[in-house]
């Protein structure tokens, strides 16, 4: 496992945390990206901005303290800041001004009257009631949320790990994850069994694709636990660049999976736990065949009405293998370049495991265990 930058971002995070103060996170939140959604019906002046509603959501959401009363004081806190320094500049302001209104000839009439003026918002005093901070989380747009992930992806990240043969490496899996219990989560995310639900906290399923090199997450879906993992991927792949190769494991070995990925130009590794009919077209060397496999007779539920339509076969690379520990798999592959050795597409399966280190990132070392309601 190389060293990640995920896990540098999350200890950069723990550092604006432990210095409580909020203020320090604009040093990370993209300048600008709330703008077109500050009081868009031109509303009254706020204490609770949607920027500042975000970044408070994302500190407490990375803190052990998860609370809305903690939320209320981290903000707070904000507030008291940004009012000091501004009324700072202001009154820096109206003493240039007033320098400059001395050094030249006095005018007639009443003489100007130098005042700081703040923001209504800004003046204000600030509650320490949590309602108001309640009603501003739900004010704060799905789609805001979304240029904010987007906008953090680091792009065209190229080193020694992040590539292989001139492909970018990229790692899918699944994690289930817990939420708070209230009624609005159970009602979307309830966890049922034999159709009566449980009475234990709601659960999501969060499917991921991680990018080998930086461990960020690159492309996410979260839906209840009862949403198949591979129904969730499917509209996933097209998030994917092609000339990527994509790391799965044994469930995601589907011709539907392979056939997707193949017409977007994006190769793919999984092993072949379960057994599979194939006919063997060529031989590269000892346990290392392409094959051709055939399109299922049945469709899978899973997958959706508006799925590309599936060609009647597909032609594989499969590789016998033999893990460390002396046990004996199988690989199969997109990967037909036969200048590409079996040896090096096996230790580029080794590194799969990465996506499992990345997510304990997100979900331990952000303290992420447990996903709030509101964000």
């Amino acid at each position: 496992m190389k060293i990640n930058r995920s896990l540098g971002v999350s200890t950069k995070i723990q550092t604006i945390l432990n210095n409580s103060n909020l203020g320090l996170l604009n040093s990370v939140y993209p300048a600008g990206l709330s703008a077109g959604y500050e009081n868009p019906d031109n509303s009254r002046d706020r204490i609770y901005t949607v920027s500042g509603t975000l970044q408070t959501m994302l500190i407490t959401a990375t803190m052990q303290d998860k609370t809305l009363k903690n939320s209320v004081n981290l903000h707070y806190i904000s507030h008291q800041k940004s009012r000091e320094l501004e009324t700072a500049v202001l009154n820096k302001n109206i003493q240039e001004e007033k320098q400059k209104a001395h050094s030249g000839p006095r005018k007639a009439g009443r003489p100007k009257l130098f005042k700081a003026g703040l923001p209504k918002s800004k003046a204000s005093d600030h509650s320490l009631n949590t309602a108001a901070y309640s009603k501003a989380r739900k004010r704060v747009p799905q789609a805001l949320t979304d240029q904010l992930f987007d906008s953090s992806i680091i792009r065209n990240a190229k080193n020694d790990y992040s590539h292989w043969f001139g492909y970018k490496v990229y790692i899918g899996d699944g994690t289930y994850v817990q939420m708070q219990d209230s009624t609005e989560l159970r009602k979307r995310y309830a966890v049922k069994h034999n159709g009566t639900e449980s009475k234990g906290y709601p659960q999501g399923l969060l499917e991921a694709i991680t990018e080998r090199g930086t461990g960020q997450v690159f492309s996410y879906r979260l839906s209840s636990r009862h949403t198949g993992e591979l129904e969730l991927f499917y509209n996933m792949m097209d998030d994917l660049p092609s000339q990527s190769i994509l790391l799965l494991d044994d469930l995601y070995n589907t011709y539907e999976t392979f056939a997707k990925l193949e017409s977007q130009g994006v190769k793919t590794v999984v092993p072949g736990k379960r057994k599979r009919n194939y006919t063997v077209v060529e031989k590269i060397e000892q346990g290392d065949e392409i094959v051709i496999i055939k399109k299922p007779e049945t469709r899978p539920n899973w997958l959706p009405e508006d799925a590309i339509d599936l060609p009647g076969e597909i032609k594989l690379r499969r590789i016998e293998c033999i893990s460390p520990e002396g046990k004996e798999y199988v690989l199969y592959t997109s990967i037909l370049d036969k200048n590409i050795k079996k040896e090096h597409i096996i230790n580029l399966y080794f590194t799969r495991w990465d996506v499992e280190v990345s997510i304990r990132e997100v979900k331990t070392v952000m303290d992420i265990n447990i996903l709030r309601n509101g964000f």
